[in-house]
């Protein structure tokens, strides 16, 4: 056998196996799917909803195949982002008026749903001693699974969902990752 061979085999060997490794991780994720579509149902802008439950499949299917820290991830991400998302759905369904003004309270929960999450995703990475990538990736889930509900009022309910996620994990992997270094 030539050694090109070997290399064109080694070649196939490895696209067969990356495949099948990303098929998994789509059919593992699959279940989201139901999240994103219980999510515009009743969502106030279905269309928003799915567009932000399309980035999370493809962040947690792209997580999943990476595998190591990354597939950790996952999981977490997606149960802390229900706090946000099921915060924004309850608050889309009242709303206060007062002295002829009436306003949501969306963006309240969407930033008290992301302070929670930022708060829970710190607190797993922390108690598991976990890396960076962990909570990268778990972030990503979490703030792609709560902005489902969070665009109830525009973007402007997504940023708040983000603004309190950073207030509140930030300061926590700054500390961290710095005591690390000494």
């Amino acid at each position: 056998m030539d050694s090109i061979d070997l290399t064109r085999f080694e070649r196939q060997a490895r696209l067969r196996y990356e495949l099948s490794r990303a098929l998994r991780s789509v059919v593992g994720f699959a279940p989201a799917l139901l999240l994103v579509g219980v999510s515009a149902a009743f969502a106030r802008r279905p269309g928003s909803a799915l567009f932000f439950g399309g980035l999370l499949f493809v962040s947690g299917v792209f997580l999943l195949w990476r595998g190591r820290t990354l597939h950790k991830a996952v999981l977490p991400g997606v149960l802390s982002g229900l706090i946000p998302l099921v915060f924004s759905l309850v608050a889309n369904r009242g709303h206060a008026c007062a002295g002829g003004h009436c306003s949501t309270w969306c963006l309240p929960a969407c930033t008290a749903g992301g302070v929670l999450a930022g708060l829970v995703v710190s607190w797993i990475a922390a108690r598991k001693g976990l890396d960076w990538r962990f909570w990268a990736g778990a972030s990503a889930v979490s703030l792609f699974t709560g902005a489902m509900g969070c665009s109830c009022v525009g973007y402007s309910g997504v940023v708040g969902l983000g603004v309190g996620f950073v207030a509140a994990s930030v300061p926590w992997g700054v500390k961290k990752w710095v005591s690390r270094a000494r």
